[in-house]
């Protein structure tokens, strides 16, 4: 019980924090004070970090990299040629303090959950917390809602976006025939993409694949039956794509996009299975590019139910 009040208690706090970051990113575009605001909301914790991380590498002792790794996140992004090399390749706007504020952030949640894989190995999954059906189904609703929040917040829902503005900005509508039809089709090259990684993981890296296949034993044993696949699928598809594809690549990019939703799945170590999940997330981002997200919604959940399932059946 203790565990859930704080999951949701986590998921308020970052809906709070995304909302008011944007909130003050928006007016800082037209308030001169705001934006300095900005600078030093992340210049200064960069800076501080940035020394600190050499100082503890140069001592030999541990954690620099990491400490270093996040003083760069927050820091660069407040350089003007960096952004407009970010810009260069994506569709960012290195004037605008939304997407400085927005690049930060990513930037800092992919060197934290990279380097902290590189350091420790991959995130031990806790097979006693994942006994109950129901506990589980209740994290992976809270996760969803939690994702879908977070990306409406990003692009300013009540701020300076309506809610039929925001969903549309999201690239979401109501599946038609073709979005099942594509959404469907695109599966098998995500799943293509996929095995791709796990062949190059048992080819070259073999003494990772034991670890792996404990993962994601642990990561489903509690949701061994087709209800369990079934919310596995909506709920990752759901939030993921909402947030990755739909509010994060209109404006930093399908590679960044793909990146960034790569960086989260660490847990699988770091392996060609993490350079098969990218492909997948291209795939993804060139469907909600051309065909919307809703389409790579579908992609995604379905995927995840049959990879579920395939876990479940061995």
């Amino acid at each position: 019980m203790l565990d859930a009040i704080l999951s949701v208690l986590s998921s308020v706090l970052l809906i709070a924090v995304v909302y008011g970051l944007v909130f003050w990113s928006n007016r800082a575009r037209t308030d001169r004070s705001a934006n300095v605001g900005i600078y030093l909301l992340f210049g200064l914790p960069g800076g501080l970090l940035s020394v600190a991380g050499l100082a503890l590498m140069t001592n030999g002792m541990d954690g620099g990299l990491l400490i270093l790794g996040l003083g760069l996140a927050f820091s660069l992004p407040l350089i003007r040629p960096f952004r407009k090399l970010v810009a260069s390749v994506t569709p960012m706007d290195p004037s605008s303090p939304i997407d400085l504020s927005g690049l930060a952030m990513i930037l800092a949640v992919v060197t934290f959950l990279v380097v902290q894989a590189m350091l420790t190995g991959p995130v031990e999954t806790d097979s006693a917390t994942t006994t109950a059906l129901t506990g589980n189904v209740i994290w992976l609703v809270l996760n969803a809602v939690t994702f879908v929040l977070v990306a409406y917040a990003a692009i300013g829902y009540r701020i300076y976006r309506t809610g039929l503005e925001a969903t549309d900005r999201l690239g979401l509508r109501v599946p038609d025939l073709k979005t099942i039809g594509l959404g469907l089709a695109f599966v098998v090259p995500s799943f293509a993409a996929s095995t791709i990684g796990s062949v190059l993981t048992a080819a070259f890296q073999p003494d990772v694949v034991s670890n792996l296949e404990d993962t994601m034993e642990q990561m489903t044993s509690g949701l061994q039956n087709p209800i369990g696949a079934l919310f596995i699928g909506l709920s990752a598809g759901i939030g993921e794509e909402v947030l990755f594809r739909g509010a994060v690549q209109p404006r930093y990019g399908i590679m960044i996009a793909a990146l960034f939703w790569t960086a989260l799945h660490v847990q699988y170590d770091l392996s060609f299975v993490l350079l098969g999940l990218f492909g997948v997330g291209v795939i993804l981002g060139l469907e909600r590019r051309y065909f919307g997200t809703t389409a790579a919604i579908i992609t995604h959940a379905v995927y995840n139910m049959i990879a579920v399932g395939i876990q479940i059946a061995v």
